[in-house]
């Protein structure tokens, strides 16, 4: 009988330390699955996170194609404007901006401070840089526009 109640004690005592393991065991296993979740939600983030760079990186493609096509097509216009500016009238038949109607001598001066010196110049302006200098020469663009100051600069050069 005391060898069986021997027995008895000496497996609760075992049975209690693997109990022991056992919730130290389980314990660790909870440890890592809060781990296990909380690198999932990580991996969740750095993909959206992805994603959404990804889309960005495109959308900046797109915009700097698109703005490079826009300035390389100015750049050709005004490439062609220089051209257009190269075959003015000889130095000696030099037309002066007072030849247009509606230019004075206050609009001359305006002009000329803004690197506008000939007629021709005045006949490669477009209609958004006649709204961008207008303010600049004290003018409304629809004075501008009625006079057609780039109109009679085209005739004046016999374009």
């Amino acid at each position: 009988m005391q060898e069986l109640l021997a027995q008895l004690m000496s497996t609760r005592k075992e049975l209690a330390e693997t109990d022991t393991e056992l919730r130290k065991v389980k314990s660790e296993r909870d440890a890592l699955r809060v781990r296990l979740m909380q690198a999932e939600n990580n991996a969740r983030e750095l993909a959206s996170a992805s994603r959404a760079e990804a889309e960005l990186r495109a959308q900046f493609v797109d915009a700097h194609a698109a703005s490079s096509a826009a300035l390389r097509a100015r750049v050709t216009e005004l490439e062609a404007a220089l051209a257009a500016a190269s075959k003015q009238p000889a130095p000696g038949k030099q037309l002066s901006l007072r030849e247009i109607r509606g230019i004075g001598p206050a609009f001359e001066r305006g002009l000329c401070s803004l690197g506008i010196t000939t007629v021709s110049q005045i006949a490669l302006l477009s209609p958004d840089e006649l709204e961008r200098i207008a303010p600049l020469i004290k003018a409304r663009v629809d004075r501008i526009q009625r006079d057609d100051w780039v109109g009679q600069a085209k005739r004046l050069l016999g374009e």
